[in-house]
């Protein structure tokens, strides 16, 4: 891909969306490329002199290095399973429900919190609570977050029999 390309596809994964810039994206091509994890090669042929990535062996190494290691709990924990996701298709039926068992045990820690939190907040409701607004807010907003998880959960489940019904033929 081009860097370019690459740019995007990171964009479009990242959690919140945000833009990859041009000055973030072809330094980090250019660390890449040092490291041996990518080739870069120019299409002189286009008029901008385009440069291609391509993964190296070595890269390839480091990316299923990377695919099968630990994501820790923290605010970045959404986007790098979204950056697994996009690569699950290089890698096996038992790796790929491995990363899905992990993060269906995330979510599912996720929603166990915002349980917790919204019958906390219900309690204090019935109650009699000065700040009411403020704790119905509160639910309202733990319910999304509550169908959120749920409906990953379900994504998973969903991916989970897709794996197994492929394994099986």
């Amino acid at each position: 891909m081009s860097g370019y390309k690459l740019g995007r596809v990171l964009s479009s994964t990242l959690v919140p969306r945000r833009d990859v810039s041009n000055g973030v994206m072809y330094p980090l091509l250019s660390k890449l490329a040092n490291a041996g994890y990518i080739e870069l090669t120019e299409h002189h042929e286009d008029p901008r002199n385009k440069k291609m990535a391509h993964l190296t062996e070595k890269g390839t190494k480091r990316f299923q290095e990377l695919m099968k290691k630990e994501i820790p709990d923290d605010s970045k924990r959404e986007s790098m399973y979204r950056f697994k996701f996009r690569g699950m298709s290089a890698i096996s039926h038992n790796e790929q429900l491995k990363i899905l068992t992990d993060y269906k045990n995330d979510v599912q820690s996720d929603l166990n919190v915002f349980q917790e939190v919204k019958v906390h907040l219900k309690d204090k409701l019935i109650r009699g609570a000065s700040n009411y607004d403020s704790l119905v807010w509160g639910i309202k907003s733990l319910n999304l977050s509550i169908q959120i998880c749920q409906t990953k959960l379900q994504w998973v489940q969903q991916r989970e029999l897709e794996i197994n019904e492929s394994g099986n033929n």
